[in-house]
């Protein structure tokens, strides 16, 4: 890999850790009352895609730190890019054009990482 996509595979980990520990440490009726999508996910899948965001950060990030199983940012990297798609969706089906697109840039980037660091 590249400076430039070790570089974007650890920002984009520390953003992965972050949104999805913010999901398991806000309870899901007080984000639903924040957030509009946050209601139409039933609880368990909003404590979900905060699991998945953080194994998905961890595996952008720590290959970047020890410069071993590159591997395992590919995989993280196409992971979450699919969890993104389907927040893409999610935000087209409620007509929130500006999260879409926030999220469709999101899977833009991962699959550069996903790529570049096969």
């Amino acid at each position: 890999m590249d400076s430039v996509t070790l570089f974007l595979a650890f920002v984009l980990g520390l953003f992965f850790l972050a949104t999805g520990a913010l999901k398991l440490m806000v309870p899901h009726e007080q984000a639903a009352a924040r957030i509009g999508w946050v209601s139409e996910v039933p609880p368990h899948r909003y404590r979900l895609a905060g699991w998945l965001e953080i194994a998905g950060g961890v595996g952008l990030m720590f290959p970047t730190m020890v410069q071993a199983i590159d591997w395992l940012t590919s995989l993280a990297a196409a992971g979450l890019a699919i969890l993104m798609l389907l927040a893409s969706g999610l935000h087209l089906r409620r007509r929130e054009w500006i999260p879409a697109m926030g999220t469709i840039v999101l899977v833009a980037v991962l699959v550069v990482v996903a790529v570049d660091s096969a």
